[in-house]
């Protein structure tokens, strides 16, 4: 009886639930965790509404900005103004696709109560479920945001202006002919002579240039009026050439020095080429000439080519732009400089003695032992002579060094103070 009473007061309980050793739920906690939860279903639908409106105010201004935009390129307006109207309304544009994206990636509302958000998605499962839909439309389903096809707004993006600072070059008339101007030379009473030029053509234009007056006319009729009115006065002038008046100058090499230039001359015109006058080029110190030609070609519509010409009277020739020395040219009518003879209208004067008549007609034939300069009336010297104090000094365009040439100047090492003894 002992034994078994005591084996009985031994025995372990039984084991007993959990919730009555302080583990079980109470009913506050399940409370505090059901608000918790609704909370941040409301944080949510808060965050999902603060988006919308969000798309929405900024959709209301890029339509705002639509209606300004489309006023402003009506009316002419600024385009900087167009331009900045543009890029606010790409802003307000990206704001929208952010937020856009931003509810994509939320999903959709977690309060299924809400009327705001799901209010049209119930009204839609109800008719399914009613079955009002029901025989045509049993394949409804719903489509999450995620799965949508994002809905965007069509901005219409005018073309680029673009503007050419050159776009009045094209407007120029190119068949407008150049008038060439008349270098009337300066003397005492120049004024009673532009007095009546005013007067009978007063759209001229005077212009002092190097001790003549130039005069510019609106018309080849008013300037051939000019031309007999100031020959008439006995003026001295001198006529400009337009371009298309000037020959072009090539000189033809390796023909043979004592090659006959009429016939060179009519060879050339039996190509096609009109010829004004050809020269041959010779070395003045040693009164030598050399085998270079220079043609002077009237500008005609076949006039360049002449540089395709290859083989004269059988042998191979070579033609080249004629380059012309930088230096002052002299008149061999009137003695002047910047000018030639074709276009002088001034009395001759001879270089050597000052008469009134052109150089190459002058009687002296001889060397002159003391000549006077008939442009400084300096003595020992005659106009042609390059140190004449009045003769013209043309400014030479010293050509740029290379970089290479640059570059070796500073690698040159400096000279020691030996070297330099």
């Amino acid at each position: 009886m002992e034994g078994e009473g005591r084996s009985n007061f031994f025995t372990p309980p039984p084991q007993l639930p959990l919730k009555f050793i302080g583990l079980r739920e109470t009913p506050n906690s399940t409370k505090n965790y059901a608000e918790t939860k609704d909370r941040g279903k409301q944080q949510y639908c808060h965050e999902i509404s603060q988006k919308e409106k969000t798309i929405d105010k900024n959709q209301a201004l890029i339509q705002t900005l639509k209606i300004q935009l489309k006023e402003l390129e009506e009316q002419g307006g600024s385009p900087a103004l167009i331009d900045s109207k543009r890029n606010e309304m790409l802003i307000y544009q990206r704001k929208v696709e952010d937020a856009e994206a931003t509810l994509l990636n939320k999903g959709p509302c977690l309060i299924e109560t809400c009327s705001k958000h799901h209010g049209p998605a119930k009204d839609v499962m109800m008719e399914v479920e009613s079955g009002q839909y029901a025989d045509s439309c049993s394949d409804f389903k719903l489509v999450s945001p995620k799965k949508a096809a994002k809905i965007r707004n069509d901005v219409t993006i005018s073309p680029i202006k673009t503007s050419n600072k050159f776009n009045e070059l094209t407007n120029l008339d190119e068949d407008k002919t150049q008038i060439p101007t008349i270098n009337l030379k300066m003397d005492s009473n120049y004024n009673l002579i532009l007095q009546e030029i005013n007067k009978l053509y007063p759209e001229t234009e005077n212009k002092l240039i190097r001790g003549f007056i130039n005069i510019k006319t609106n018309s080849l009729e008013n300037r051939e009026g000019i031309i007999n009115l100031l020959k008439k006065n006995g003026k001295e002038f001198i006529l400009s050439e337009s371009n298309e008046d000037r020959p072009l100058k090539v000189v033809i090499k390796y023909l043979p020095v004592d090659q006959d230039k009429d016939v060179l001359k009519s060879i050339l015109e039996e190509n096609g080429f009109k010829i004004l006058r050809i020269g041959q080029l010779k070395n003045y110190r040693l009164k030598t000439p050399y085998p270079y030609f220079l043609v002077d070609v009237i500008k005609t519509p076949n006039h360049l080519n002449i540089y395709n010409i290859k083989t004269i009277n059988h042998l191979k020739v070579k033609v080249e732009s004629y380059r012309k020395k930088n230096r002052a040219t002299i008149c061999f009518k009137c003695s002047g400089f910047h000018h030639s003879a074709k276009n002088c209208e001034c009395l001759p004067k001879c270089i050597k003695c000052a008469g009134r008549h052109e150089t190459r007609n002058c009687e002296i034939k001889t060397v002159i032992e003391n000549p006077i300069c008939i442009t400084c009336n300096g003595e020992g010297h005659l106009a042609s002579w390059r140190g004449c104090p009045k003769f013209p000094k043309i400014n030479k365009t010293l050509a740029k060094s290379t970089y290479a040439q640059k570059l070796k100047s500073n690698l040159t090492p400096p000279k020691s103070p030996n070297e330099l003894r």
